[in-house]
């Protein structure tokens, strides 16, 4: 999507809303026991939303680096477990939570393992299980995955790591008394190094959303396709992450929030979705238990507004919801249409837009829909979403699609849905939103059918093409008598009846017996079929111009339609035996040209809608 259509997305704008509401937001801390951390400006602050088809959305400070800290210790729990195995590393790392604070010294008294990787005495163990035979090997290992994860080389802050390295006594205590369990197998310090270093690659909020989305998206970065885990160690990874990964404030957070998580004292935050996304927040003041206080009310918000919990609907969703599309100029509606009109549809009404959509709407779907919906802005101006096959809508793909109908109204183009009956949520959602806009086509149209043939008249009007209120064709003008003489039609014209119809109007129905044909002066007359379930089955629509009942004069046979006007309406009626040879040789002449014409529309609309 271009930087003009991103700035229309509706999750573009949200983010941009939340962002303005909470910049004045000032509670917490700045990390001072790190001496480095304390030179960042406390006014930072950045939003970014990563999905997994790799479309990223976001605001404020997203490219100011700062040193990742503790949220390294999730990406290199998993490389651990690639090396190692589960087994492994269960022997030396637990995977409960501990309920106390990052820097805790928590070992089990029994064996001495910490209690869980997210916490530093963990942290520091896995490290150590890093291959490698040598600190700088390591170190080199950890660089290039996290290079995989974000999509490009990263470094390490100097200042940042020497400012640990000689503040980290706590941390060397830990390692220390690790050792004394052999949890770690040599000299503490050269893991303690390599820890230190670890703690202080720089990244951005945007490098931490693509990160999270590579564990969304099932340990593959969603942007290069590059595998950043292997698939049987991503959903460990999440769990230590939902448990474990905000501290002493897990349990609040899954309570509120709902997504796996792991913060950092640099000030960030990285929250994932499994499926859908990830969010990262970069805000330097931290809450008294070294959370981010700021990135914590912003996954809050956007979690409640748009029903992010992990433990609400856990369907999947992907972006192949949507499964059919197709423009106005390769499918029309059946309203039977002049041949000028048609040629006119079919090289303008690329600007009419349908999209069927199927399964279940929920966030990350939807946001698959919103984009590609966004991506036809520029060459659309009328819009339809076929809800058919889709089985479920929640909230959040509620409020999207709202957003999504308030983008393309402020931008002068419109957006109905179709087979919304019995989608009752969405319905009543939709239309408390929108009760105060002059919008009452919103749902008018229960099949796509309908709502495509609306578009199509309202294009052919705004071009002045036609009026089919108000137009009127008189007899020598009809398709059916293209091609008579003069002379021809003067006896055409002796022959033929005009007759006044009001609206809702049977003109004949099936079985009846086929008499005559009619040509329409003025309004419209609706072809159907009659089903077992005693509903008419909608055939075509015909306006001025056109005939009907004129097949009939092949074979003579009953009627096989039911046809009706539509509103107030006057065919020419003319009656088979009254027809003189040379006008019937040209009306056959010209209702084989309409079937073959009518033939290869169809077979051309078949490519698109297989």
């Amino acid at each position: 999507m271009d930087a003009k259509l991103l700035n229309i997305s509706p999750l573009q704008q949200y983010l941009e809303e939340l962002h303005h509401k909470l910049k004045d937001y000032k509670e917490g801390e700045v990390a001072s026991y790190i001496p480095e951390l304390l030179l960042a400006d406390p006014e930072w602050f950045g939003i970014t939303i990563a999905t997994v088809d790799g479309h990223i959305y976001q605001v404020g400070d997203t490219q100011q680096s700062f040193t990742i800290q503790s949220i390294s210790k999730a990406f290199v729990y998993g490389m651990a477990l690639e090396d190692n195995g589960v087994e492994a590393m269960s022997r030396r790392v637990d995977v409960e939570p501990s309920g106390e604070a990052f820097n805790s010294i928590s070992l089990r008294p029994e064996t001495g393992n910490p209690l869980n990787a997210m916490i530093n005495a963990g942290a520091i163990t896995t490290t150590a299980m890093i291959e490698g035979d040598t600190p700088e090997t390591k170190l080199n290992r950890i660089l290039k995955t996290f290079a995989k994860y974000t999509g490009h080389e990263l470094t390490i802050n100097d200042d940042v790591y020497h400012s640990e390295k000689e503040t980290g006594h706590r941390n060397r205590a830990i390692a220390h008394l690790l050792r004394s369990f052999d949890i770690l197998e040599s000299s503490p310090e050269e893991f303690l190094d390599v820890y230190f270093q670890q703690c202080s690659i720089e990244v951005t909020c945007r490098d931490l959303a693509v990160m999270g989305a590579c564990l969304a998206n099932n340990g593959v970065n969603p942007i290069t396709a590059v595998r950043t885990l292997k698939t049987e160690y991503v959903a460990k990874v999440l769990s230590v992450m939902g448990t474990c990964g905000m501290y002493d404030y897990s349990g609040n957070w899954v309570y509120s929030v709902g997504m796996p998580a792991k913060s950092g004292v640099g000030g960030g935050i990285v929250a994932v979705l499994p499926g859908q996304l990830a969010i990262s927040v970069f805000s330097p003041r931290l809450d008294e238990r070294g959370n981010s206080a700021r990135g914590i009310k912003v996954c809050e918000q956007i979690s409640a507004d748009y029903g992010l919990h992990v433990y609400h609907s856990v369907r999947a969703t992907t972006a192949t919801v949507i499964r059919l599309t197709y423009n106005g100029s390769q499918v029309q509606s059946k309203k039977i249409r002049r041949n000028r009109d048609l040629k006119y549809l079919e090289s303008h009404g690329h600007i009419i837009h349908v999209f069927r959509l199927q399964g279940d709407l929920m966030f990350g779907s939807t946001e698959a829909v919103m984009k590609v919906v966004l991506d036809t802005l520029p060459d659309g101006n009328y819009f339809i979403l076929d809800l058919k096959h889709v089985f479920e809508i929640d909230l959040a793909a509620c409020q999207l699609l709202q957003k999504l109908k308030q983008t393309l109204w402020n931008q002068g183009k419109t957006l109905l849905f179709t087979h919304s009956k019995g989608k009752y949520g969405f319905v009543r959602h939709m239309k408390h939103a929108f009760k105060d806009k002059e919008d009452d086509k919103l749902f008018a149209f229960n099949d796509t059918e309908h709502a495509l043939e609306y578009f199509e008249d309202k294009l052919l009007a705004q071009r002045h093409m036609e009026e089919t209120d108000v137009e009127s064709v008189e007899l020598k003008d009809q398709e059916l008598c293209q091609n008579l003489s003069e002379e021809s039609l003067q006896k055409l014209q002796a022959i033929a009846k005009l007759e006044s119809y009001e609206a809702d109007t049977t003109i004949f129905r099936c079985g009846d017996p086929a008499e005559s044909l009619y040509l329409i002066a003025e309004g419209e007359a609706e072809v159907s079929l009659p089903t077992d379930a005693r509903q008419n089955k909608r055939l075509a629509m015909l306006s001025p111009g056109m005939s009907f009942g004129e097949m009939a004069l092949l074979n003579y046979r009953t009627r096989s339609a039911d046809v009706t006007t539509t509103c107030q309406s006057r065919f020419y009626q003319v009656v088979f035996d009254d027809i003189p040879d040379d006008i019937r040789v040209t009306f056959v002449t010209n209702i084989a040209e309409q079937l073959a014409r009518k033939l290869g529309r169809e077979t051309r609309e078949m490519k698109h809608l297989d």
